[in-house]
């Protein structure tokens, strides 16, 4: 994730708000290790420190290039922290880019903490958290019935891995004016379906057309949050399921159609009951959760072309203080199998922000998404 921020800044209150928020979090003092039955554990860690790379903004070469670095660069294997932040820094202006271990965090509580971050900054006190239970927990003490869902789709053969590289690692960005965004809004309404649903279709009608592309139906990954449905907060946590359903977007007529199918396959996980069943089809991958399971739920029944995680909008405050949030990008999440689109979106001060991070990319995805909904939308 990361947040561009305006207003004046020292170097030393960004590392000491960090430190005071790696408080507030539990999971921020831990790490992991084996237990005495081999298996991989949670264990807690007073001594550990969040890493802090400081970089001059104006030394920079391109923010997309520096959350490429903190994308691609693994934690150091000596220190214990499962999540480190890049701080790209002037007086008035600052980047911050926050990465953290998919045990940890999922999107949506990720841009908690960088808000969390800010707020101290800004001078707020923030209460510290309490830990919060694994999502198999959550479902397995729930009273709840298990609803009816379309089961995700699987794919015709393995999709294999991609390969790693920092040189074909790629980051796009576009932020859509608060006109544009508005009108997906409103046109979505109108339409019977949901901005994620619009944006879904978009990038979809968008991969199909290209040169590269198939002609296979496209698959489409969502991850689903799933705290709401147990009033839950935002402490670092991973609490999100990922389905992935395919869409034939070959006919430029069946837009508003796709944008409606997209919503109504998601629509039974506004439901904790359809949350329920998810958990349920997935469970027997996350019993046995060795190498080969992992690896088949990743190239079998993830495998997405577009992996959209998109955050809605974000309930943050625009100005803390002398603080002002400039715009917010991410998450970015590979799922890693061949020609993956990942697509975050966060939508704050009236405007949708899109951030594209692929291994396999396609340039003018984006610039051909918001053709794509301008069209849709005129």
């Amino acid at each position: 994730m990361t947040a561009e921020v305006s207003g004046f800044t020292t170097i030393e209150s960004w590392s000491k708000a960090l430190k005071d928020v790696q408080s507030r979090h539990p999971l921020l003092n831990a790490y992991v290790g084996t237990n005495g039955e081999g298996q991989l554990c949670f264990f807690h860690d007073d001594s550990i420190e969040i890493p802090l790379r400081v970089s001059y903004l104006n030394e920079t070469y391109s923010v997309e290039q520096e959350i490429k670095r903190e994308f691609f660069t693994p934690s150091d294997t000596s220190d214990k922290a499962l999540l480190k932040a890049a701080l790209l820094y002037s007086e008035e202006r600052c980047v911050i880019i926050v990465t953290s271990h998919h045990g940890i965090s999922d999107g949506r509580s990720l841009s908690f903490f960088i808000y969390d971050v800010l707020q101290r900054l800004a001078g707020n006190t923030l209460p510290a958290l309490t830990l919060l239970p694994p999502i198999e927990d959550l479902f397995s003490s729930s009273l709840d019935s298990i609803g009816n869902i379309k089961p995700p789709s699987f794919t015709n053969k393995p999709v294999p891995y991609t390969e790693r590289d920092f040189a074909k690692l790629k980051i796009f960005r576009e932020r859509l004016s608060p006109g544009l965004s508005s009108k997906i809004r409103e046109r979505a309404k109108q339409e019977k379906t949901t901005v994620h649903g619009t944006l879904s279709a978009a990038f979809a009608f968008s991969l199909y057309k290209s040169p590269e592309w198939d002609g296979r139906p496209v698959r489409i990954c969502t991850p689903i949050d799933a705290r709401k449905h147990f009033g839950l907060d935002y402490s670092l946590c991973f609490l999100a399921l990922f389905p992935t359903y395919s869409y034939n977007p070959s006919k430029p007529d069946t837009f508003w159609d796709i944008s409606r199918l997209i919503t109504n396959d998601l629509s039974c996980y506004r439901e904790k009951s359809g949350m329920t069943a998810l958990m349920d089809f997935y469970q027997p991958y996350m019993d046995n959760n060795d190498l080969e399971n992992n690896t088949s739920f990743d190239n079998e029944m993830c495998a997405p072309d577009i992996m959209l995680s998109n955050l809605g909008i974000l309930p943050f405050s625009e100005n803390l203080g002398d603080i002002k949030i400039d715009s917010i990008w991410g998450p970015n999440i590979l799922v890693g199998t061949e020609g993956e689109q990942s697509i975050g979106v966060a939508t704050i001060n009236n405007s949708i922000h899109l951030i594209h991070a692929s291994y396999q990319s396609m340039p003018t995805l984006l610039e051909n998404t918001k053709r794509t909904l301008l069209k849709a939308v005129e």
